[in-house]
């Protein structure tokens, strides 16, 4: 198993990717605690169905927009297991409008949620990790934040404000044991595209050499591959899985 015994703290966990990302770190042997903001019914089931393993997934609720939230989680995680090795950021909304339509509230909801509770996870993470001598910090970004799509500058920038921090924190840490990067998915199957118009999914699926949506599964693969020891010499990378997308 590619994560055994590894403590892995994700964020966004109880739906689509980050839901997938979860299962494919408990399937390797990974104790899990997961982050999530509102989906209680969706979280004791995940806790339900893990309760019997001998690595069983642990949820707690809250922000990661909540600094004290997020110093009380991992300092209660430190306290249990004795480390954190991985830190997957997943969480993330959108709030997708033409950028002169778009208000204020918009912007903001966006910046903290993808943004700055990435920096909050990360900031706050990043002592154990020295401490250890070791650690994997993937960021979920977005093809959004590679390329740029209309009707999306707000979620476009905080992904792009992502691939920047990880990049200077990678060149800062990386020399210390923890290794950062993204991965940046494309159009992935998953609740959150529900809202995109159909004409559009089509726009997007032409411009894509592999001419259909992701699957959960192959973006977890991918950040599975960035946790373990398989990718020990790969830090300060953005890696796109996106199905070829062109524009």
């Amino acid at each position: 198993m590619l994560l055994m015994n590894k403590v892995a703290i994700i964020t966004g966990a109880t739906r689509g990717i980050g839901k997938a990302i979860l299962h494919r770190f408990v399937e390797e042997g990974a104790i899990v605690i997961g982050v999530f903001s509102s989906s209680v019914a969706l979280a004791e089931e995940i806790e339900q169905e893990y309760s019997k393993r001998d690595n069983p997934v642990i949820l707690k609720q809250g922000s990661v927009t909540d600094k004290l939230f997020i110093q009380d989680l991992l300092a209660s995680t430190v306290a249990t297991y004795g480390k954190i090795d991985i830190l997957v950021n997943n969480a993330g909304i959108t709030r997708d409008n033409i950028i002169f339509n778009m208000p204020e509230k918009d912007w903001q909801d966006v910046f903290h949620t993808n943004f700055r509770g990435t920096y909050n996870s990360i900031m706050e993470t990043l002592p154990f990790m020295l401490k250890e001598g070791k650690g994997s910090i993937i960021n979920v970004a977005s093809v959004t934040g590679v390329l740029g799509r209309e009707a999306q500058s707000n979620y476009g920038a905080t992904k792009g404000a992502m691939m920047g921090l990880t990049r200077l924190l990678s060149r800062k840490y990386s020399s210390s044991g923890v290794k950062l990067n993204c991965v940046a998915p494309g159009m992935i199957d998953t609740e959150m595209i529900k809202h995109v118009p159909v004409d559009k999914l089509h726009n997007f699926l032409q411009f894509t050499n592999i001419k259909r949506l992701g699957k959960v599964d192959e973006i977890a693969n991918s950040v599975l591959f960035l946790a373990s020891d398989l990718s020990d010499y790969v830090t300060d990378t953005v890696l796109k899985v996106d199905g070829g997308f062109m524009r």
